[in-house]
């Protein structure tokens, strides 16, 4: 009886010790974990405009307002280009979904009253996406909250979102509301501008930066002609 008394006490002693280091300090918040990528055996590492990302489910969202056919459709043109490029990296186990936006965002292969499904990278889903890209025009304002809205909730690993800097930008509530349906998925923000970049921040940079992503900078006036 003194010997497994003595045992309880040790175990308790134990348990309350582990308590103790798993504990935030005082006035300290404990902060949620990124969760882990699925299925991180099957993932590859894709990029564009020269941002890297990995994962198995990736989301394009694409501006396709009427400035991307500025500059003789250099930027529509280059977008394109990148996609198609970054596309062709997947393997038929891996998952994605094209999103063009506007006023409204433009799914890939989008049934009527379904939720929005991600593709898989077979031979099929790469001849759907290529059919769909070549479909693409640019008109149109821009709405970019609806277009972000859709892709978090396919809940991706990745999101390559492509727009310009110009009004409407994300508000500080749009920004943050993002936060708040963001489940765990990187995103990255290529942002098409003209001449050398601004030195001051803008909302995708402050997007990027706030989902573990990474902001690049695209001059569209040395983009090669379509």
């Amino acid at each position: 009886m003194v010997l497994t008394f003595s045992l309880l006490k040790r175990t308790c002693a134990t348990l309350l010790g582990l308590l103790l280091l798993c504990s935030p300090s005082p006035g300290q918040e404990a902060k949620p974990q990124r969760p882990q990528l699925r299925n991180l055996d099957y993932g590859v590492e894709t990029q564009l405009f020269g941002v890297k990302g990995k994962g198995t489910r990736f989301v394009y969202v694409f501006d396709r307002s009427a400035s991307m056919s500025d500059f003789e459709g250099r930027p529509l043109a280059a977008a394109k280009r990148e996609l198609a490029a970054s596309l062709h990296t997947l393997k038929a186990v891996h998952q994605f979904q094209i999103i063009f936006f506007n006023e409204r965002p433009k799914l890939m292969n989008a049934a009527r009253d379904q939720s929005p499904q991600m593709i898989f990278g077979d031979e099929q889903g790469q001849r759907q996406a290529e059919s769909f890209i070549d479909t693409i025009t640019a008109e149109g304002g821009t709405d970019r909250m609806a277009a972000l809205r859709m892709a978090l909730r396919m809940q991706p690993d990745v999101i390559f979102f492509l727009t310009d800097a110009d009004k409407p930008p994300l508000t500080a509530a749009d920004l943050a509301a993002i936060e708040r349906l963001n489940r765990g998925a990187i995103i990255h923000a290529i942002e098409f501008g003209v001449g050398p970049q601004p030195k001051d921040g803008n909302f995708l940079q402050r997007l990027a930066g706030a989902n573990a992503g990474e902001h690049a900078y695209v001059d569209v006036t040395q983009l090669p002609k379509p």
